[in-house]
């Protein structure tokens, strides 16, 4: 692909008429198109010899067009490559909680004989069912396609001229994307652009999951890009997403917003073999989990050594002894015994007379 069509291609797909709902980073629908990002979760493995940071990402969007695209920027140019979505399941599996029994205690608990027949005869009869700016203002630095994306690493000199750009190709650059753009290009940041796109029919809406991208860079400090355009001041509000990062380390690490704490909670801390597929090994892994609502991404997340060393282990279910008393049975009982109370009056009763 030249890289001027390239660039053409990739730019349209990122004008902005709104940014709305934004993801982290920077989602960029065409015009009359919104986006919501519905799941999201990273995985950060940090070579704190080489300053290398590998960044893998999944997320679900529901958008109201078909093709979509979202920009991710980082410090240096990237190596883009894939991996199995399946770590991310594997990865959660291994964070579930330790299931400890402790028998130390009792609780009472009531069932049915008849309800239990009732529950299974039910359940073997029924199965489950299943513009032009100036030259070389911007440039696309590589192509490729990857984990299902169309993605371009691109560097501008001046965020207006990429404003202009859009601008005199139809489309309405907002000044919210920007006032986002304008510290990567300050700072001399690239800026992937994927393209998101599905076959699906036509339809109101679209449920689309991407498959996991790898991106790895040289940077100083360990980062997760949260920072967002920010929002208009009116609107819908933006619905619940929950953001969990799984960063390997050599130990514990700690994240700020910037220079503020950031008030995602701690999850889990400690040692872990990681999937196969990963090639990590056993590391030290931190998760935090965010659910802030609204979000307010105003600055990059950072990871640095964490003074607090301690583990932070998967939480212990107490399951106390239950003793089960059926209920029927205890009507029949109730019954048997009332008849015998009353037969043994009217006994007594004859025997009197």
């Amino acid at each position: 692909m030249r890289p001027r069509a390239a660039l053409s291609l990739l730019l349209a797909l990122l004008a902005v008429a709104r940014v709305e709902r934004a993801a982290a980073c920077a989602t960029a629908p065409p015009p009359g198109t919104t986006v919501q990002i519905a799941e999201e979760e990273a995985i950060i493995a940090w070579d704190a010899r080489t300053h290398v940071e590998t960044f893998i990402r999944r997320a679900a969007f529901h958008a109201t067009g078909p093709r979509f695209g979202f920009l991710v920027p980082t410090p240096t140019m990237p190596t883009l490559g894939e991996v199995d979505a399946g770590v991310f399941a594997a990865i959660a599996e291994a964070l579930g909680p330790e299931r400890v029994i402790d028998r130390s205690g009792y609780q009472l608990g009531v069932t049915s004989w008849a309800a239990s027949c009732l529950a299974s005869h039910d359940k073997a009869d029924h199965a489950p069912m299943v513009a032009t700016a100036g030259p070389n203002a911007v440039r696309v630095l590589a192509t490729a396609q990857v984990a299902g994306f169309d993605a371009s690493t691109l560097e501008a000199d001046d965020p207006q001229a990429l404003a202009a750009w859009l601008a005199a190709h139809g489309f309405e650059a907002t000044p919210a994307l920007t006032a986002w753009l304008e510290r990567y290009v300050t700072d001399h940041w690239k800026l992937t652009a994927f393209v998101v796109a599905t076959d699906q029919p036509a339809a109101p809406g679209y449920d689309v999951a991407t498959r996991a991208v790898t991106m790895t860079f040289a940077t100083e400090r360990p980062y997760y890009p949260y920072r967002e355009p920010a929002p208009p001041p009116a609107g819908d509000a933006a619905p619940a997403r929950t953001l969990r990062v799984v960063f390997a380390d050599d130990a514990r690490v700690a994240a700020t917003m910037g220079a503020t704490p950031w008030t995602a909670r701690t999850q889990f801390a400690r040692p872990l073999e990681l999937p196969p597929a990963l090639n990590l090994g056993r590391r030290f892994v931190t998760v935090f989990i965010d659910d802030s609502s609204p979000r307010r991404g105003t600055d990059e997340v950072y990871f640095a050594p964490s003074a607090d060393a301690a583990e932070v282990r998967a939480t212990i279910v107490h399951v106390p002894t239950t003793i089960d008393v059926p209920l029927d049975a205890l009507g029949v009982v109730l019954i048997v015994t009332m008849y015998l109370v009353l037969r043994r009056r009217r006994r007594a009763g004859t025997a009197a007379g």
